[in-house]
């Protein structure tokens, strides 16, 4: 999988505890977001050498703009309500136009650029020499550099917007060269982890790991139906780099397992870097959604210039604008300490709200590392890190998936030992969950990871077409596109109608829609009846929840 793909990010972490989590790994001055807005504070790494003032280098950052009547939206999306579209998102809450020039006015008088306005007039894309930049912000860039890290730039102050401007600006992108999106190899199957699981206790030991799966023994597995499959819908991955070989493989996965060719719509958000690291990934995103939802029209294939949080942002923000494709998936995740302090978790909350308001859902994965947040990344699944969630599945405008091991038909689950999971110490409770208990007893204190799970352990993992071959690898980022297809299957049902899934996925009859996981724990947290930080509400019974939905 991508554990989470901000995972190979490789932050270095130096005996940390969940009590000192955020003070030993994050350098943040105490007071730094009482004046700024986030991602603008001079955060850095613990251990990092300070090599002197970063030379003087073109650079491009993104401010993300406070929708209007905000608070109007937030209690519009936190109720039940109809989708809106796009026209209607802009002129009832995208920022007002006269803000967008009062912005442009200020970065012209401090020799900056504008590179883009989003549509929905949420991000403004600004350019300029370094220098530029830190005499706009009030403060200098400096390079650092760590032996996992590498050399790296980042303010040595928080950065300082004008009075007049600074309400309406909600986050700041890009200033720090460590705020990056990055992947890791899909999870490979290992006799460690066979041997890890079959070890849990509670687990009869005559159980073993069946075979790899293909997308027929999935829709069995999980009972999908024969007749909803996903029809009049489109599916959104998100991606970057050149996607040419994932789009051969696509033909190919279809061809061998002889599924309907579904167009591909490539969407390229700037220019395409031609890194291809990422190509087992992108394979498993668009085999996986379009596999679970053999139905759908389209396949909208996001390319975004790099892995950058900024870049990420953006090319999210297109999907949300586009807003052709009714559900979508990223298999991406970082620390949601390293992503709040960077201003991601601000900037893409805002992106995502407006997603919610169109009736649009994101699947993401909730991360391959256990209760601990991929911030040093294991081999196969091991957990490593410090316990914290993974963002964006923390987020509470997006979905969260999780991972389980399958041990037979039927379907005989339990949670996968290193499926992400737990309570954001950043994100609060959505109101899609206030109702959720955790274990069937107490309430959720603050956003609870995951919302569903899905298999996602490489011991019973998807077989995938990769450079033209057939690989079994696993991860949730498995889980993440798959659910997004089943999500396609309960949109055909119900003509395209159902808003975003969240309220959904919590108030459908969990005794007929959802398959309990009552066994297996993730590090800190264990399997049990009801909504657990493991596997969330279960995996689905995939008939029964199309018809529940």
């Amino acid at each position: 999988m991508i554990t989470g793909r901000m995972a190979r990010l490789g932050v270095t972490f130096i005996s940390v505890t969940a009590a000192t989590a955020a003070a030993a790994v994050l350098a943040v001055p105490a007071n730094a977001f009482a004046a700024t807005p986030p991602g603008a504070a001079a955060w850095g790494v613990s251990g990092a050498r300070d090599l002197g003032p970063l030379p003087a280098r073109p650079m491009t950052f993104t401010l993300v703009l406070t929708p209007r009547n905000a608070g109007a939206l937030k209690s519009f999306v936190s109720a039940p309500h109809a989708a809106l579209t796009g026209p209607q998102f802009n002129s009832r809450y995208a920022p007002a136009a006269s803000t967008v020039s009062a912005i442009g006015k200020w970065a012209a008088a401090n020799r900056l650029a504008v590179q883009s306005v989003s549509a929905n007039r949420l991000l403004m894309s600004l350019s300029g020499s370094s220098t530029a930049v830190g005499n706009a912000l009030h403060t200098t860039f400096h390079t650092y550099s760590t032996a996992a890290n590498g050399t790296f730039y980042r303010p040595t102050g928080a950065a300082q917007l004008p009075s007049s401007i600074a309400g309406d600006v909600g986050a700041v992108l890009g200033l720090s060269s460590l705020s990056k999106v990055t992947i890791t190899p899909p999870a490979q199957r290992s006799g460690a982890a066979r041997n890890h699981v079959l070890a849990t206790p509670g687990l009869p030991s005559s159980l073993n790991y069946p075979a790899s799966y293909g997308p027929q023994d999935l829709w069995k597995l999980y009972n999908a139906p024969s007749s909803q499959t996903g029809s009049g819908q489109q599916l959104a991955i998100i991606t970057e780099g050149n996607v040419s070989q994932p789009q051969k493989d696509l033909a190919t996965f279809e061809q061998h397992y002889g599924l309907p060719t579904v167009t591909w719509n490539q969407i390229n958000v700037g220019t395409p870097s031609s890194d291809t690291s990422g190509d087992d990934e992108w394979d498993l995103d668009s085999q996986y959604s379009t596999g679970f939802a053999p139905g759908v029209t389209q396949l909208n294939v996001y390319v975004g210039p790099s892995l950058s949080d900024a870049d990420i942002l953006t090319t999210i923000n297109r999907w949300v604008t586009d807003d052709t494709a009714r559900q979508g998936s990223f298999s991406a995740g970082e620390c949601d300490l390293l992503a709040d302090v960077s201003g991601f978790t601000s900037g893409l909350d805002t992106v995502l709200e407006q997603a919610d308001a169109q009736g649009q859902t994101m699947f993401f994965s909730s991360g391959d590392t256990g209760s601990q947040c991929p911030a040093v990344v294991g081999v196969n699944g091991v957990p490593v890190g410090i316990p914290d969630t993974s963002y964006p599945a923390s987020s509470p405008y997006g979905i969260a998936v999780g991972g389980t091991s399958v041990l037979g038909s039927g379907p005989t689950e339990i949670a996968w030992y290193a499926g992400g999971g737990g309570l954001s110490p950043i994100e609060p409770t959505p109101a899609f969950q206030s109702g959720a208990k955790l274990l069937g007893a107490v309430p959720l204190a603050r956003r609870g990871v995951p919302d569903v799970s899905l298999d996602a352990d490489p011991e019973s993992g998807y077989d995938v077409v990769v450079n033209g071959t057939i690989e079994t690898i696993g991860g949730t980022s498995a889980s993440a596109p798959s659910w997004q297809g089943i999500w396609a299957r309960a949109q055909g049902a119900h003509g395209g109608a159902l808003s975003f899934a969240g309220p959904i996925l919590y108030s459908t009859e969990p005794s007929t829609a959802y398959n309990d996981i009552t066994i297996g724990a993730n590090g800190l947290y264990t399997a049990g009846p009801g909504y657990d930080l493991t596997t969330g509400l279960g995996t689905p019974n995939i008939t029964s929840f199309v018809n529940g939905a």
